[in-house]
């Protein structure tokens, strides 16, 4: 992986021209948008005008609403090619700066097979969004990741209304990269919430809650982990195996380092990986300046953060069966 000695010379030579590129269409972009929105407004100005004498109440409300959408519409549309270029032309270049193995898609994503596969998160998924896939190889692991949004939907009935509401299951980095040891069962690893927040009750409501995950809780000798993690496996050999003394240290590590609620599972020779985040990743600044060095460092951090699981977790390390 590049370790960032040489980012002015990348940065002066292959981002600089094209970023100030994308910002002289960015301020295009508004102007344009600005000519739009007033012409929409004159038009919108001259319907009221003719329907003065026999206009109702609503009327005004109604037209300011429907010029509103208009704008928005218009902008959306035409935002939208010059957002895919930019992620495509800069974070591309960005990813392939971490280390050319990587290859950077702006519209792909983990599928909801494989988020579902990890056996993190069990609730049943209604709506499924992901956006900023990468995927390669860093040394002999192949590697992929995506940001995600899973959430499912609950419905209440009040009289005559019925209202739907979204509820997050997860948002933020999904990880999926080749794991290091060969296993056929599932170990998952949670953020031990009850143990911190009810202690010994804690531990009682972790057991009760087997019943809906695969596997059942199993009891590890690190009693700092322990109190980090509850872990749950289809086989409590194979979870002890899987989680060997050192990799339970890196992964308490890399939750300090991600400072964020953080998931692992490790099911039939795969690691999964989710840290919850709040922010888009890889978004292009609309009210400001594209030709932002300091975004460009946060889009080389992020990326360097999720490649740099390969190192967190040691998964180059082949000193087991796995080739």
């Amino acid at each position: 992986m590049s370790e960032g000695a040489d980012f002015e010379a990348f940065y002066q030579a292959e981002l600089r021209p094209v970023l100030e590129e994308l910002e002289v269409r960015r301020r295009r972009f508004w102007r344009d948008l600005g000519g739009t929105a007033l012409f929409v407004a004159a038009g919108a100005g001259l319907v009221l005008v003719l329907t003065a004498p026999h206009r109702s109440p609503m009327l005004p409300i109604i037209v300011a609403a429907a010029a509103l959408l208009v704008v928005l519409g218009m902008g959306a549309l035409r935002s939208g090619p010059l957002k895919k270029e930019f992620k495509r032309r800069v974070v591309g270049a960005v990813a392939r700066y971490v280390d050319p193995g990587l290859r950077y898609d702006p519209d792909g994503h983990i599928s909801p097979e494989q988020f579902r596969a990890s056996g993190i998160f069990n609730h049943s998924i209604d709506r499924f969004q992901g956006e900023d896939y990468v995927a390669g190889r860093i040394g002999a692991t192949a590697i992929e990741f995506s940001e995600l949004h899973a959430q499912y939907k609950t419905t209440t009935s009040t009289g005559k209304t019925t209202q739907t509401h979204w509820h997050t299951i997860f948002r933020g980095l999904f990880v999926i990269a080749d794991f290091n040891k060969e296993f056929r069962g599932m170990t998952v690893v949670l953020p031990d919430v009850a143990e911190k927040a009810l202690g010994w009750l804690g531990q009682k409501l972790q057991d009760a809650f087997d019943f809906v995950r695969r596997g059942e809780l199993v009891k590890l000798e690190d009693p700092e982990f322990e109190r980090e993690f509850a872990v749950y496996g289809d086989d409590q050999v194979e979870a002890r195996y899987v989680l060997s003394p050192s990799l339970m240290e890196r992964l308490l590590a890399f939750k300090r380092k991600a400072g964020r609620q953080v998931y692992f599972a490790f099911v039939r020779s795969k690691a999964y990986i989710a840290i919850t985040t709040r922010r888009n990743m890889f978004e292009p600044r609309w009210f400001g300046a594209m030709a932002d060095r300091e975004l460009v460092e946060q889009y080389l951090r992020d990326l360097r953060f999720a490649a740099g699981i390969v190192e967190d977790l040691d998964l180059n390390t082949r000193i087991w069966t796995k080739a």
